[in-house]
């Protein structure tokens, strides 16, 4: 199954299409699982997101325990 794509919405939200072209608005605070060891956050487990905001080089960033982070480091549990 393809991972859905997202969108950055606003500072509170993304938006969040899956394979089959549902659309969902997904708001902050949402659980994430991390998919790549950081310094601070450890493979599969999961975490809080609790900001969104565009970004050039990535696309979008999540803030996480007062953290940027890429949104690709990340997976959306999210089902519809």
């Amino acid at each position: 199954m393809d991972p859905p794509k997202i969108n950055y919405v606003d500072p509170k939200s993304i938006m969040v299409i899956n394979p089959t072209g549902k659309i969902r608005q997904l708001f902050v605070p949402f659980k994430v699982q991390v998919l790549e060891d950081t310094d601070i956050l450890k493979k599969n487990s999961w975490v809080i997101v609790e900001e969104v905001q565009p970004h050039k080089e990535y696309k979008m960033l999540y803030r996480i325990t007062k953290h940027w982070w890429s949104y690709d480091l990340f997976k959306i549990a999210a089902t519809f």
